[in-house]
């Protein structure tokens, strides 16, 4: 009888080698500090292209530095409203008492399809002093000081503003040799220089206007008829005599479709501060509004303003509601209230 005979197989040793343990402990350390460093490398991209996002945002939203003003802010130009902005040039933008160089209104007004640039003499009143006055005032608000007193002496509202250092407008002078229209300045030749403009303005330029507004703003120059660009140059003695400048600036700041709408228009003051009836109605004559009474409103202590409108959606009542910062509209009453189509009823943070 043939014998059975169990294959002995050897069994593999468990026993580790001692450099392959260490070898395999290395690949695990690298893979785990691997793994860390992958870790935090997509926090640094996440941040950066969070941080890189909200800067473009920022860049496009806002490509220009503001001044830091309360005056006015609420810019949101429509293209179709004429819009009037007040223009400095001053000695350094960084400075908050820098002396005021040049000063002037840019009348952007779609209704007559024209432009007109008014300078003002910075002699008159003391102009040349009121922006670093009023940036070193408690108040802290250069320009809302010069934007206020632009519009007692002009008559016209005042949309928001380009504050310039002399700096940045000699850089411009030495690229564009004497343009005479903002085309002469878009020529393919000029175009090239476009980089090196707009780090000039982003240095020596601040505003409230967005990239959508500036946009629209050369959009609009390049349209506008050459003879439909108008310079006035006023003097201190024109400044002096207000019913001569209101009818030198009126055709220039006639808002049309306000006049069209012949809607008669009564002005209250509630605020308990002398003059500010009159000098809202000087502005709104000056652009078109039809005024049929001026007076004190029955109350003095007003703080915020308001329309009173037979009827909601009117031009007029929207073109007010914006020059004077005015948010709220009620239905009239009998009596005083109901003499007009709108009534603009003043309070004292409607002053200028």
């Amino acid at each position: 009888m043939a014998r059975k005979y169990r294959r002995v197989q050897r069994k593999k040793s468990t026993k580790r080698n001692p450099s392959s343990w260490k070898r395999l402990k290395k690949q695990f350390k690298f893979k785990k500090r691997l793994q860390q460093v992958k870790i935090a490398l997509t926090i640094i991209i996440g941040v950066i292209l969070v941080g890189g996002t909200l800067y473009l945002w920022n860049f496009f939203a806002r490509p220009f530095a503001s001044a830091g003003s309360t005056f006015q802010g609420n810019v949101s130009w429509d293209s179709q409203t004429p819009l009037n902005l007040m223009f400095l040039e001053v000695v350094d933008v960084d400075e908050p008492s820098s002396p005021t160089k040049k000063l002037g209104v840019l009348a952007f007004n779609p209704t007559q399809e024209s432009f007109a640039v008014v300078n003002i003499p910075v002699e008159y009143d003391k102009f040349g002093d009121l922006y670093g006055l009023g940036n070193l005032s408690g108040k802290n608000d250069g320009l809302k000081v010069v934007g206020n007193n632009l519009k007692r002496v002009l008559g016209v509202p005042i949309d928001g503003y380009i504050l310039v250092g002399e700096d940045g407008i000699k850089q411009l002078g030495e690229l564009f040799s004497h343009p005479e229209s903002l085309g002469d300045v878009l020529k393919f030749g000029n175009l090239l220089q476009f980089p090196k403009v707009w780090s000039i303005a982003r240095e020596n330029l601040r505003t409230d206007l967005d990239i959508k507004e500036i946009a629209q703003v050369l959009w609009y120059l390049m349209q506008v008829r050459s003879d439909k660009v108008v310079h006035l140059n006023l003097s201190v003695k024109l400044l002096d005599d207000s019913n001569t400048l209101d009818k030198k600036l009126s055709p220039f700041f006639r808002d049309e479709k306000l006049a069209t709408e012949h809607l008669k228009i009564q002005v209250l003051n509630g605020s308990n501060l002398p003059g500010l009836a009159g000098d809202s109605t000087r502005i709104i004559k000056n652009i078109g509004g039809e005024v049929i009474r001026v007076d004190n409103f029955e109350r003095q202590d007003l703080i915020k303003g308001y329309l009173v409108l037979e009827s909601s959606g009117s031009y007029t009542a929207r073109r007010l509601a914006h020059i004077f910062s005015v948010s709220d509209s009620r239905p009239p009453k009998t009596g005083a209230e109901a003499r007009a189509n709108v009534t603009l009823i003043l309070g004292k943070e409607n002053a200028f």
